[in-house]
């Protein structure tokens, strides 16, 4: 199929890009943003386009494709799909242990979430509004599709087949596909009485549909309704039918065995339509014909049959009982060219019979489905070990494969303002490129709660995208503070462990003190324990509102001792020498001497290496006599004591 089958024709409603032309640039992961333009070289052609054009109003005009896996009643498919496939990545392979049950354990849950999904569909459908009636009948008609492909994919590539022989899980997978003409038998067979099958016209047509899907058992269940049931005719075909072999992995028989015993019984059967035994009822013979094998019986009946594969099953049902998985190709090229079948469909299930699965792969990403359907199959094919893709120069690109269809899949759903941690996560599996990709569009999705944002960090930390943490960080941290939310603005700095960040917020909290004399978010600064170690700076902050909060409680001497470690730790920023100094003033004052005489040198040595700031000129004789007296006080204490 050619990718150009499904090109669509999008028309811009623009008068100025019909006149000049248009240029497209992405936005995001899947805009597209178009607008007017034309590339002129030379200046006087530009001033000539300026006047046929002008005056004009430009515009972008905002293109992206339509997502149906956002629509409310998928949602659910996506969510739940996520928990299998990440079940999936979970499991370790083992030299020593067959992966293949537990994988198939998982193909069927796939598929029992793609059951609910239609169903749920269905239920919708029938409560819809009338326009929104077609596009649930769109969705229905996809996702019948992919389970149809899922289901034969899983029986051909993923369930373990005893003895290869194809034929009993096949037919399964069209009684179930198609089970209109099943379930017309059960209807005629609850009447139990058919009174005259001529004026029943569905009578008939339910026991072809049965015979060819190789529900015998029906079949003579209807035939015993028939008026003439108990004539030799329909008594002879209950008996052929009661006694066709059926091939069963644990019947006992070896497949020779099984073939030589379906032959005898063919060849009975065969006598008996020679001798026209069912001649006097037509519908009869017609249907032992195709019981026989018969090809024209086969394609007369074509009509009740809704699929070519409806008729591979029963042309394997009545002439090749053991056919092999490796034999199915030939048969099924055969049944399909002869039906003409061209669908898309078609080719995809032909696809998987001549086990192409490259082929596959490509055909199912053109099911309108936004890549849901490639990326879980190919990523359960590929741990089945059963995808094997080469390029056309003989590379293998398995691998590549794998990871394109998991990035095109998750980056689709990481622009949804509720899927996006969905998406992630299968970014995150993705070896090569995941972690890049993700780390673009998790830049991209920094607005919104801050519920979301810490989602976000989360998720980036986790894989240990620490450029994407500090960016979105510093992000919130400075629209906190243009909002003067200085104490919001410092948590973001600490979640992103952001140093610099951090100096630049406690130095706007240290700078408000040192104008207007007031610690804000002093809750927050009084419990920072070892974030503050994050910067320099912080921790001088940190510590200083611990002086303070020591100070308040009337504890002078630790207060004290705090205030003397700031001053000989040399992390005291220029511009806050001054009230550093002047903190100091009340300490010395006291009544009771609360700095030793080492301590007050150390005032001493302090204002003169900075005590040069403007603002403290007009205190600087009150510290100095403050502190001489202190010295004196604490000069005399320390003589008595030592004397003692």
């Amino acid at each position: 199929m050619d990718e150009t089958d499904n090109a669509q024709i999008i028309g811009i409603p623009d008068d100025l890009c019909r006149k000049a032309g248009i240029a497209a640039t992405w936005i995001g992961s899947n805009k597209i943003g178009v607008h007017a333009y034309k590339h002129v070289s030379v200046r006087k052609h530009c001033e000539d386009l300026c006047k046929d054009l002008a005056p004009f109003e430009a515009k972008v005009h905002s293109l992206r494709p339509e997502v149906i896996l956002f629509s409310a009643p998928l949602r659910k498919l996506v969510n739940e799909s996520n928990g299998v496939f990440l079940s999936i990545q979970k499991m370790k392979p083992s030299a020593s242990s067959d992966t293949r049950p537990e994988l198939l354990k998982h193909s069927k849950q796939y598929r029992s979430i793609l059951r609910a999904c239609i169903e749920n569909i269905q239920d919708v459908l029938e409560k819809s509004t009338p326009d929104y009636r077609s596009t649930l009948e769109q969705y229905l008609t996809i996702f019948y599709n992919v389970e149809c492909v899922w289901h034969l994919t899983e029986i051909l590539y993923i369930d373990a087949i005893p003895g290869e022989v194809v034929l009993p899980q096949l037919l399964e997978w069209v009684r179930f596909h198609f089970p209109k003409r099943e379930l017309m038998a059960a209807k005629v067979l609850t009447k139990k009485n058919i009174a005259s099958e001529l004026g029943n016209i569905n009578y008939w047509e339910a026991i072809i549909g049965c015979a060819l899907h190789g529900k015998l058992e029906v079949v003579r269940a209807l035939l015993s309704l028939h008026s003439k049931a108990d004539h030799p005719a329909f008594l002879a075909a209950e008996n052929a039918l009661r006694t066709m072999p059926i091939y069963n992995v644990y019947g006992g028989y070896s497949i020779n065995e099984f073939m030589i015993r379906w032959k005898h019984w063919q060849l009975d059967l065969l006598s008996r339509l020679e001798s026209k035994t069912f001649i006097s009822e037509p519908n009869l013979e017609d249907i032992m014909k195709l019981v026989a094998g018969d090809d024209t019986a086969l394609w007369d009946f074509s009509e009740y049959t809704d699929a070519w594969y409806e008729l591979l099953a029963a042309k394997l049902f009545y002439s090749v009982p053991c056919c092999k998985q490796s034999e199915l190709s030939r048969h099924a090229n055969n049944i399909a060219a002869k039906w003409q079948a061209s669908k898309h469909q078609d080719n995809v299930i032909l696809s998987l019979m001549d086990s192409e699965l490259h082929h596959v792969i490509k055909e199912i990403q053109y099911m309108n489905d936004n890549g849901w359907f490639a990326a879980h199959l190919t990523d359960l094919l590929y741990h089945c070990g059963k995808l094997k893709v080469i390029h056309k120069h003989q590379i293998n690109v398995t691998d590549q494969l794998h990871e394109a269809l998991l990035l095109d899949y998750g980056t689709t759903l990481m622009s949804h303002h509720s899927l996006w941690q969905v998406g992630a996560s299968y970014l995150e599996h993705c070896s090569e490129q995941g972690l890049a990709r993700l780390e673009t569009l998790l830049q991209t999705l920094s607005s919104g709660s801050e519920a979301k944002i810490n989602k976000i960090i989360d998720i980036a930390r986790e894989n240990n995208l620490h450029n994407v943490v500090n960016s979105i960080c510093k992000i919130q941290g400075m629209k906190c503070i243009r909002q003067d939310r200085l104490g919001n603005a410092l948590t973001w700095a600490l979640k992103a462990q952001d140093g610099a960040f951090a100096t630049y917020i406690a130095d706007q909290f240290l700078k408000h003190y040192a104008e207007k004399g007031e610690v804000m978010c002093l809750d927050l600064l009084e419990n920072l324990g070892n974030c503050m170690l994050v910067s320099d700076r912080l921790t001088f902050l940190g510590k200083y509102c611990e002086f303070h909060q020591t100070y308040g409680i009337g504890e002078f001497k630790g207060a004290a001792s705090l205030l003397v470690s700031l001053l000989v730790s040399n992390l005291t920023p220029d511009y806050f020498w001054s009230t550093l100094l002047w903190d100091a003033v009340p300490l010395l004052e006291a009544e009771d001497v609360i700095l030793s005489s080492e301590d007050t040198f150390e005032l001493m040595r302090s204002v003169e290496e900075h005590g040069d700031d403007p603002k403290f000129q007009d205190k600087i004789e009150i510290f100095r006599l403050a502190a001489a007296r202190n010295l004196a006080r604490a000069l005399n204490l320390e003589g008595c004591q030592g004397k003692h």
